[in-house]
């Protein structure tokens, strides 16, 4: 993958520093504690589905004991089955790209929850923590057509998946980068109705910025068709953001890494692990804690949502 990324890199020319970065194609066994904390805290979840470029994780080569209850609902799925009909666009290094397909897997449920591979569960969560009865429970916030002066790539990306609906010119919803509910549905029918955008969309090689961020479309519509509720009761999601992870010192970093044990907190981001362990050299260990705890902390996890439930 790395070599026909640099191939097509140089086939491409000039192209935006957020498309050609390294560190966005780099392995850091960030899809281990996806997976993991998927089994930990998740155990109903019916199928995992992995999108890949031919690959298998190291991870499935050679199992951990953390995954071993999740490994028979796992399937690997290549680019080439979500881009069936349109094969000629890959091979891909473009997320955006993959988004736009993402809901062609066979065999997809309806109501499916999409995470990258550095989005990972940090405490016990239902499907009530994403879908209210026929609705996705989004997590974000509105804002004005206009209200940033100057969007960063993935706003821009954001707003433009936001003039698929009526909301257009008026105000578009950021969602926060976790875990995003999603319906099938609702991707179906707006590939049906403009076919050629969404294959325009899928055509970039790499991050462009005329690009829709497909997860926008989905969700603007799912608002417009009354199928969304906004999150509004506490935030249980820590975002660990690329500049955060740059800017920040190591106990700024270590403090927000304590963060994630708090009871109230679900879901969870690691966008820049190589710069955090830089700083903070144990900090995947907190990591393993949150994502795959112990037996004994397994225990008090059960006892304590025993106690949610009694």
């Amino acid at each position: 993958m790395q070599e026909k990324r640099n191939h097509y890199l140089q086939q491409a020319g000039r192209v935006p520093t957020i498309s050609s970065k390294a560190r966005r194609f780099s392995d850091n066994g960030e899809i281990r504690f996806c997976l993991q904390s998927i089994a930990t805290h998740m155990p109903w979840v019916n199928r995992v589905y992995i999108v890949t470029d031919g690959q298998t994780p190291e991870c499935l080569k050679s199992v951990p004991k953390t995954i071993e209850s999740l490994i028979d609902r796992i399937q690997i799925v290549d680019h080439r089955e979500i881009f069936r009909g349109h094969e000629d666009l890959l091979p891909t290094f473009n997320s955006l790209a993959i988004e736009t397909f993402l809901w062609r897997i066979e065999g997809l449920s309806e109501k499916f929850i999409y995470m990258n591979d550095d989005i990972f569960f940090c405490g016990v969560v239902s499907p009530d923590d994403f879908f209210r009865k026929n609705k996705v429970l989004l997590r974000g916030r509105w804002l004005g057509w206009k209200e940033v002066e100057k969007l960063s790539f993935h706003s821009l990306n954001n707003r433009q998946g936001a003039e698929f609906s009526s909301f257009k010119n008026d105000k578009f919803f950021k969602a926060i980068h976790v875990t995003h509910p999603m319906r099938k549905s609702i991707m179906v029918n707006a590939f049906e109705e403009k076919p050629e955008v969404f294959v325009k969309n899928a055509s970039h090689r790499f991050r462009n910025r005329k690009q829709f961020w497909p997860i926008s479309v989905h969700n603007h519509l799912a608002f417009e068709q009354r199928l969304a509720k906004r999150k509004r009761d506490g935030n249980d999601w820590v975002h660990f953001s690329v500049a955060f992870c740059r800017d920040a010192d190591a106990d700024a970093i270590r403090k927000k890494l304590n963060v994630l044990s708090r009871k109230d907190k679900k879901l969870g981001c690691l966008n820049y692990s190589e710069v955090v362990v830089e700083k903070v050299p144990d900090a995947l260990k907190k990591l393993q804690k949150v994502t795959a705890p112990s037996l004994l902390q397994r225990i008090k996890l059960m006892t304590h949502k025993g106690r949610l439930n009694g």
